[in-house]
């Protein structure tokens, strides 16, 4: 009775050295890989990007020459835009924006800084509705007189919005300083 007790003992010992044998085998001889829990959470919503109608071009003209190619001061332009989001915190989301164009001095610039009005407002698909953020920035390009196209870039990153709710980034130039 005592040697098949003792067989059995020494069976069941060969099986745990076999199971780290084959755990070492597993792991490539490593310790246990550690796996991020954010490799399975759902994904981060972004909302979709919008450019306000008819916002995408500024141009500038002195006081009373309105509309003569000679009076243009500059001409400026959004042309692209990016956008990345990230989980924030408690059931929020980060919007990261990017804004890029470029402003061309017309016949009538004499050179120095021209400021671009951007307006970036994260609203519901209800077009009714208060936008949730309502934001204006100033990107400052400064141009000198007679020469090339400058292009210019925004990145922004201070949008935090509620997870898991549909909306929209809309953006552009100021209604009211695109034609002056």
């Amino acid at each position: 009775m005592i040697a098949v007790a003792a067989a059995g003992t020494l069976a069941l010992m060969g099986c745990s050295t076999g199971a780290s044998v084959a755990d070492k085998v597993i792991s490539g001889g490593r310790g246990p890989i550690e796996v991020s829990p954010d490799a399975f959470a759902t994904p981060v919503y972004c909302p979709p990007l919008q450019l306000q109608a008819n916002s995408y071009l500024i141009m500038k003209y002195q006081r009373g020459r309105e509309d003569q190619p000679e009076g243009l001061l500059y001409q400026a332009t959004l042309s692209d835009w990016a956008r990345s989001c990230t989980r924030e915190g408690n059931g929020q989301t980060r919007i990261k924006l990017g804004l890029s164009g470029s402003v061309t001095p017309g016949p009538a610039w004499k050179g120095g800084e021209v400021v671009l009005p951007l307006e970036v407002a994260v609203r519901d698909n209800n077009p009714d509705d208060k936008p949730l953020i309502d934001r204006k920035i100033s990107v400052p390009v400064t141009l000198g007189e007679g020469a090339p196209a400058e292009n210019w870039t925004l990145v922004e990153d201070s949008f935090v919005v509620p997870r898991d709710q549909q909306m929209k980034v809309v953006f552009g130039f100021e209604a009211d300083r695109r034609r002056r």
